[in-house]
């Protein structure tokens, strides 16, 4: 799997009303006179009202991120170590994802290929930005290159970039996937178009990390599938997560197939993936400790449905390691799977 390809595995409210009447039927006493309602004018748009309203129609997976308490986490400073290296010139433009952002909003599309928005929402400078670009913003994938689209500057870089809606809400992600909230948001069209039960997940309290995917449209190739074969038909995945007081993540949510029989054989697959010989060699090999720790599985109905817990060691190892690779780097080669997915079930 290529560098890139791993690189890639990292608001609406209408205010006001008008009614505009037209004839002389007020205050006439003709009383064939009548009353016309003239058509109401557009609506004028909050941007920062709601962030999933921002995100086009047609999103595989949306994902909700709590920077605040994500970035305060014991594990915060690695987080924020990652966030850094992917947004390499924030320092040029007096960003600092501690400080400064509040919550991260992520949608996947396949508009032309893997496609990325994100909504971002905190403290913004849009005047330090510009005067920034002025004088030429150098990253490790080029200089970024300055345009406009929709009445709107887009920073743009390798087909990825970013624009400031207001001082509070900005887009980040790939290009086609911004012109086309750029395109609702001009319209004043915008409102919430993810499926809703996508959003009645990733909009439940008391949780920093919510995530919802649609993979009905999608295909698992087969690297994947020979390490984990239950993986096969599943339709809809859901996982949380939030912090412990001691530092560990507890992690939960469902994986929904089809029917009962292949959620079940699903359960008993994912249940044995502490037992996977192939799985644990590949963890060991990327320099990972096992993360799989009491973890539950339990079917039911078309669900699998599971929770675990990642104590705070392992978490901040997947951390330096998405660190790595965002800098370029990658492990050795992965060993073979083992027959039948060393433990899995085949669904």
């Amino acid at each position: 799997m290529s560098t890139t390809r791993w690189k890639r595995a990292l608001t609406v409210v209408g205010l006001g009303f008008i009614a505009a009447f037209a004839g002389s039927g007020l205050g006439c006493t003709n009383p064939t006179a009548k009353v016309v309602n003239a058509p109401p004018p557009p609506q004028p748009v909050s941007i920062d009202a709601d962030a999933f309203a921002l995100m086009p129609f047609g999103a595989v997976m949306v994902a909700s991120l709590d920077a605040k308490q994500i970035s305060n986490s014991t594990a915060g400073g690695d987080l924020v170590a990652l966030g850094e290296k992917l947004v390499p010139f924030a320092q040029q433009i007096d960003f600092q994802i501690k400080r400064d952002l509040d919550h991260a909003y992520i949608g996947m599309y396949s508009f032309t290929g893997g496609d990325m928005l994100g909504v971002l929402t905190g403290v913004f400078h849009p005047d330090k930005l510009e005067a920034a670009a002025g004088k030429g913003i150098n990253t490790p994938y080029g200089i970024v290159v300055v345009s406009t689209y929709a009445g709107r500057k887009l920073y743009t870089v390798a087909n990825q970039g970013f624009t400031m809606l207001t001082d509070h809400t900005a887009l980040a992600g790939t290009e086609a996937a911004m012109r086309r909230a750029l395109d609702r948001i001009q319209a004043g069209t915008i409102k919430r178009e993810i499926a809703p039960w996508m959003s009645d997940w990733v909009t439940q309290p008391g949780y920093p990390a919510l995530v919802a995917s649609d993979v009905t449209k999608q295909s698992f190739g087969k690297t994947v599938t020979s390490y984990i074969p239950w993986i096969q038909g599943v339709q809809y995945v859901r996982a949380r997560g939030r912090f412990n007081p001691d530092g560990s993540m507890g992690i939960s949510g469902s994986l929904t197939y089809p029917d009962d029989a292949k959620a079940a054989s699903a359960a008993q697959g994912l249940g044995n993936i502490a037992k996977s010989f192939s799985i644990m060699a590949v963890l060991k090999v990327i320099g990972i400790d096992p993360l799989v720790r009491n973890l539950t599985v339990t079917p039911s109905g078309k669900d699998a449905q599971f929770a675990t817990v990642i104590d705070e060691k392992s978490l901040r190892n997947v951390i330096h390691l998405l660190t790595d690779w965002a800098g370029g780097s990658m492990p050795a080669g992965l060993p073979a799977p083992a027959p039948n997915g060393g433990g899995g079930t085949s669904i």
